[in-house]
């Protein structure tokens, strides 16, 4: 049985399906009974996707499925996946356009830059294609005068004053204009404008706005023109007006010498400029020039539209309560053909009306909002659509897409798809109170403009141009968490939009908001115990959600602070801290129990965390608190800038603990909400904890880590324990650790900055208190604390901004990034990054790395040949003899250490290896230094060593230094700074970086970019003090064992990885 998306209308079905299925009628499903009920509705599901749905569905954690639950998981999900981005037409938000009009804006229209040209189409897949976003221009009018030309991106315009244009018979009052219509003749590039002055002005306009003038117009003897309509194939064009309920028709077979019969024109006219008559337009004919006037009916004409394919004209009247279909007559006769529609007496069935040619069919607004859908050739209503509660103003059909657009006088737009009539999208335009006047569908760029006084800019779908400058979210992200169950992304908006995505496609599954109205601000969740709910902050309320269907379970009763900074979970406990709060909120899940905590050492918390029944508060002045949970007691606290030693928490160190009670003037403030922070701001709160869970609390291991001013520290935070290492973890000086996070087993530590880089580091021996005297170290008031750093497995520039949160799998092999560009992105542990969720399509279950679709398909026009990779190769390096492995590693020594004793490749290679291939190697750009070592031939040196070697130190610091990764390896380099050498190049975030598979491999000396600075080892406090031992000018004393000077220059080692597999094979067969 296929998939099956139930609703309200058959939520029987549903009940029926549940009882059959409680074969104990318990009133719940267990997971067997859960299963034979979802074989039913769908039979391609394994039973590990039977087990995450069971507990997806099972909300209260009971271990059973009952009917309430499995109703509201259904109906909700349903009504959530409309909400998702993947199918709206036009997903974003609105682009506001000011402009400095005091009266409306009548008309708006695109002319593009050239309307024959050739737009690319990129075939994603057989149901989505990209075309080549049109570039052209916006023309729009005011009702006082004003034209406006835009740029395709509204970022410039010209405005011109036609009102100054129009000239008056001598002796004549000149009145101020005021325009009711304008239409654009392409061909001629002329601007047509109908005034209330019974005259038809023509404007000369092409892309130059200072050069338009006035060329010519049309006196209207019969009165006042209320619509215009024109269309052309580039031949033949249709120009068409109504005056009262009379149309007037002008149709030129040649529309490139001219709208008009130059015959027709007045011989002499009192204006600088031509002028025709209309009663002589209809007079003089010929078989290039013909006009027509036509009766329609006694009521005033307001729309006129042609439709080609029918060679009919469609009128609707002012009343909304006829319709003329007018069909132009073939020669030589010339009496059109009309078909009368009519509304009955109690509907208005026509304000406006669209004809769409791959069905047939003829659509109608009414005055009822009610968009009605009519067979032309019989008058016959055939359905009628409710999507509108006011008047229909506009209707536009998008034959690129299929769609169908309506507008209502309340600013609700409906996108209707054109193959089943079902509204797609449905929204609210975010603009003044003022009504729309007009509306501007641009069908070559699914662009959709809508002003009054001002404008706004809806960007479809369908564009190259959409597609580029897609983002995850609208607004800048909070965080992100991974689900490693359900193997799914959550991410959350400072809109309040939370988006469920799957990390193997990077394909939005849920999407819902969890804040009111237009609230925009920072908001802080994070996942329940059990790992079923999402806990949202903001507002001062919490919240408890399903985050599988974005349904919300229920609201915490407690009045949180404005700016909540973490929330942590014990259990059925949640602890919840504030900015500036010096309260922590002790809460019930359910809200039954619900106490607070209060410290004097803690102003205000900006870090909390938890290892196992004790929680770790961090307050923004460096202090940190460790409370007993269960007693609400402190057990320990420590203030990294004051000593290196834990203190021990005696009844002057207690703090306060209370119950929590809610004030009723607390509930009804209104100046509940926060603010959406700045990169600067967030930065401030630079005060983070980290425990390490899967570790004991003992004297010998670190179980915490801290973070303060781009530094990591790790603590035993036990009784006697203090600081047994730290290091810097920043290149910047400025720069902060902004998030971290460690993968499940707790062996790599993954950082992100506040400058955008991501860094991951191997910390299963750091932290270790056997190895302070071993390492070099430093003594502080007597205690040693090792100034080792461990080993950099990889660091790569993600952002340019600020790393707002990081995650990764269980096997740390991907890597998700949020920053504040608004982007979600998984990375490989090597620095290449797959691509961005919601804007690229990837395969994760795939075992080599897949990049995007539309990479691929955008790299496929620009794959370089086996002969430019051959010049590139020698323009950079140098022309050498052709060869196999002495080749690549003449030309790329530092991959010397890969290629050392592998076998010559197989050279026959597939076509899309090589593509890819090539495209790496001319993305590979080597460094000023690395060339200087090409030159003197000074050539990095890599040793597999035995299992019971270690790495060692450099020469700044003669202590031996054990690697603290897997055994086996030994990296030989020149002497140096092992924190500088310890980096990897930086990676510019730049469209070269998506098509990276891998990272070059660590050298002695990079070049930073952005203007970083290599890492400086922290500065000391200690007094000088005079001996034997080494000293620095900061007084601090260093105690440096003596050691070997050679063994000290290995820097610790690293993981190795193959970063080019196939570049040897690439290199082989270019020589055949």
């Amino acid at each position: 049985m296929e998939n099956k998306i139930f609703n309200h209308e058959n939520i029987g079905e549903l009940v029926k399906l549940f009882k059959e299925a409680d074969e104990d009628e318990g009133g719940g499903l267990d997971i067997e009974e859960f299963s034979n009920l979802m074989k039913n509705l769908n039979n391609n599901m394994s039973e590990e996707d039977l087990l995450v749905l069971h507990m997806q569905i099972d909300t209260n954690c009971d271990g059973t499925v009952d009917l309430g639950e499995l109703l509201d998981f259904f109906l909700a999900k349903g009504e959530c996946e409309q909400l998702l981005h993947n199918d709206k037409p036009f997903p974003r938000p609105i682009k506001k356009i000011h402009v400095d009009h005091y009266k409306n804006i009548v008309k708006v229209l695109f002319r593009p830059d050239e309307e024959d040209k050739e737009r690319g189409e990129q075939f994603l897949s057989s149901k989505k294609r990209i075309r080549t976003y049109q570039k052209g221009q916006y023309l729009s009018i005011s009702s006082d005068g004003f034209l406006n030309c835009w740029n395709e991106s509204f970022d410039d315009h010209r405005i011109i004053p036609l009102h100054q244009m129009v000239q008056v018979l001598p002796y004549s009052h000149k009145s101020k204009m005021y325009v009711t219509d304008m239409v654009y003749i392409k061909e001629l590039k002329q601007v047509v404008v109908s005034t209330i002055g019974r005259e038809l002005l023509f404007f000369d306009c092409c892309e130059t706005p200072e050069l338009c003038q006035m060329c010519y117009s049309i006196i209207i003897e019969e009165g006042t023109v209320s619509a215009m309509n024109y269309w052309s194939n580039g031949t033949k064009a249709v120009f068409s007006f109504a005056v009262k309920g009379n149309l007037f028709v002008c149709i030129s077979h040649s529309i490139d010498n001219g709208l008009l019969w130059p015959k027709a024109k007045e011989k002499v006219s009192l204006k600088d400029y031509d002028t025709f008559y209309m009663s002589s337009l209809l007079k003089k004919t010929s078989d290039v020039y013909q006009c027509f006037k036509v009766p329609i009916f006694t009521d005033i004409c307001s729309r006129i539209r042609y439709f080609p394919s029918l060679s009919s004209f469609a009128v609707c009247g002012r009343s909304s309560m006829k319709m003329v279909i007018a069909t132009l007559p073939k020669a030589p006769s010339t009496t059109f053909n009309k078909i009368n529609f009519k509304s009955s007496e109690s509907e208005a069935c026509f304000t406006c009306v669209e004809y769409c040619p791959s069905t047939g069919n003829l659509y109608a607004g009414g005055i009822d909002g009610v968009l009605r859908v009519f067979d032309p050739n019989t008058t016959t209503c055939i359905s009628k659509l409710v999507a509108h509660v006011r008047p229909i103003t506009n209707l536009v059909y998008n034959h690129e897409d299929d769609i169908l657009v309506s507008l209502s006088d309340d600013k609700n737009v409906c996108v209707w798809s054109g193959e089943n009539l079902q509204c797609k999208q449905r929204f609210t335009v975010d603009m003044d109170k003022a009504k729309l006047s007009a509306m501007c569908y641009n069908v070559y760029n699914n662009e959709l403009v809508l002003a009054n006084t001002d404008m706004g800019v809806y960007l479809g779908r369908g564009t190259d141009l959409f597609r580029d400058t897609s983002t995850s979210h609208d607004k800048p992200l909070c965080g992100v968490i991974y689900h490693s169950i359900y193997k799914q992304v959550i991410s959350v908006c400072q809109n309040g939009v939370v988006t469920v995505w799957d990390i193997s496609t990077g394909k939005a599954l849920i999407q819902f908001k969890v804040t009111e109205g237009k609230c925009v601000g920072e908001i802080t969740f994070s996942l329940d115990g059990n790992g079923r709910r999402l806990l949202t902050a903001q507002d001062r309320k919490m919240k408890l959600w399903n985050f599988n269907n974005g349904s919300e379970l229920s609201v915490h009763p407690a009045v949180l602070p404005k700016e909540v900074t973490c929330i942590v979970c014990i259990d059925d406990r949640v602890f919840v801290s504030g900015r500036n709060s010096k309260k922590i909120f002790n809460l019930d899940v359910d809200g039954h129990d619900n106490r607070f905590l209060e410290h004097d050492y803690l102003p205000d918390i900006s870090s909390m965390d938890v290892h196992e029944r004790t929680l770790i508060t961090a307050a923004s002045n460096g202090n940190v608190v460790l409370w007993d949970v269960d007693t609400s007691s402190v057990r320990y606290w420590l203030n990294g800038s004051k000593s290196p030693r834990i203190h021990f928490a005696f009844t002057k160190d207690q703090g306060q603990t209370g119950e929590l009670r809610v004030k009723k003037s607390e509930q009804n403030d209104k100046s509940a909400g926060s603010k959406s922070l700045t990169a600067s701001e967030k930065t401030l709160n630079s005060h983070l904890t980290l425990s390490l869970k899967s570790r004991e609390a003992s004297i010998e291991k670190a179980t915490l880590l801290t973070s303060a001013d781009g530094y990591i520290y790790a603590w035993t935070a036990t009784y006697k324990g203090g600081l047994l290492a730290k290091f810097r973890a920043v290149q910047d000086k400025e720069a902060v650790i902004t998030t971290w996070s460690t993968d499940p087993s707790e062996q790599t530590l993954l950082t992100g900055d506040s400058t955008g880089r991501i860094c991951l580091w191997d910390i299963q021996g750091f932290g270790v208190k056997a190895k302070v005297n071993k390492d070099p170290f430093e003594d502080i008031n007597g205690w040693p604390v090792s100034l080792c750093p461990p080993p950099l497995l990889g660091s790569w520039q993600a952002y340019l901004g600020s790393v707002a949160g990081i995650q990764c799998d269980p096997t740390c092999e991907n890597i998700i990034t949020v920053g504040l560009d608004c982007n979600v992105k998984l990375w490989k542990n090597t620095g290449h990054c797959i691509g961005v969720f919601g804007k690229d399509e990837w395969d994760a279950t795939q075992p080599n790395l897949v990049n995007s679709v539309v990479q691929e398909k955008t790299a496929k026009s620009a794959i370089p040949k086996t002969d430019e990779l051959e010049a590139y190769l020698d323009d950079t390096f140098g022309p050498i003899k052709p060869g196999t492995d002495e080749r690549l590693i003449k030309r790329f020594p530092e991959f010397e250490w890969v290629y050392g004793n592998t076998p010559t490749a197989s050279r026959n290679l597939p076509e899309e290896e090589l593509e890819r291939d090539c495209r790496w190697l001319l993305n590979y750009k080597p460094g000023a230094d690395r060339l200087k070592k090409l030159e003197k031939k000074e050539y990095l040196q890599y040793e597999v060593p035995s299992s019971n070697e270690v790495c060692q130190g450099s020469e700044n610091i003669s202590t031996p230094c054990q690697a603290g990764t897997k055994p086996g390896r030994k990296i030989k380099i020149k002497q140096g700074d092992p924190i500088k050498s310890s980096f990897l190049p930086p990676c510019p975030p730049s469209e070269q970086v998506l098509n990276r598979e891998h990272l070059p491999p660590i050298q002695k000396s990079v070049e930073f970019a952005h203007q970083q600075t290599p890492f400086e080892p922290h500065p000391p406090h200690t007094p000088n003090i005079r001996g034997s031992q080494a000293s620095t000018k900061y007084g601090r004393r260093l105690k440096i064992p003596q050691g070997d000077p050679i063994k000290s220059s290995v820097l610790p080692s690293f993981p190795l990885v193959n970063p080019m597999p196939r570049m040897h094979r690439l290199l082989s067969q270019a020589d055949d």
